[in-house]
């Protein structure tokens, strides 16, 4: 894997719950961990089912889509309960895909804050269909060893999930296109869409 690989990072922008109907998502596509080279834009149903959907057709119009070497979320969850199908997902673009997460879930927590929805058992089942969650070990490019919780789907093996990890994170333990994809969306707290 070349330390340049061109990758997207997505996240949701922050939203108010009670006013709020939709909110934006943003794909940051980056050069390894330090070089932006667009920005991405979509908007989603907060607690919809339209998320794997909407980040398949913002990825698949987009003039980066043959450069693209992998998806990174930060959740297959989006947008509150808009849960995203991995393998979906993957199927749509033919872009590997990974979530990186700092800790693993609380699935008793997950399926009571989903019961309130009145298709829980659907979204729950798309949560259960995606890839199990497991810990993997790797260094960022400052040589810090991080811990963090992912699921992979369209990746050779674990090895060349680590490389990614590896040479897309830079200080912290996000990878960068994500950790900027959030800082995005975290700049649109006030904003109704």
């Amino acid at each position: 894997m070349k330390k340049d690989i061109r990758t997207i990072g997505i996240d949701d922008a922050a939203f108010q719950r009670e006013n709020s109907k939709k909110t934006f998502v943003f794909g940051v596509i980056m050069r390894g961990h330090s070089l932006v080279e667009g920005i991405l834009r979509t908007n989603i149903k907060i607690d919809g089912l339209d998320a794997t959907e909407k980040i398949s057709k913002m990825i698949n119009e987009s003039k980066f889509i043959d450069q693209l070497k992998a998806i990174i979320l930060g959740s297959s969850t989006i947008a509150a309960f808009n849960i995203i199908d991995l393998k979906k997902l993957h199927e749509n673009t033919s872009i590997p895909v990974i979530t990186v997460l700092s800790q693993l879930p609380n699935e008793k927590e997950v399926k009571s804050a989903l019961s309130h929805l009145v298709d829980w058992e659907e979204r729950y089942k798309i949560l259960k269909f995606n890839p199990p969650l497991q810990k993997m070990e790797f260094k960022n490019q400052m040589s810090r060893i991080c811990k963090m919780f992912v699921q992979y789907i369209g990746f050779k093996d674990e090895k060349e999930v680590k490389e990614l990890l590896q040479f897309t994170t830079y200080s912290s333990s996000i990878p960068e296109g994500l950790r900027l994809a959030d800082m995005i969306g975290q700049s649109f707290k006030n904003y109704i869409i």
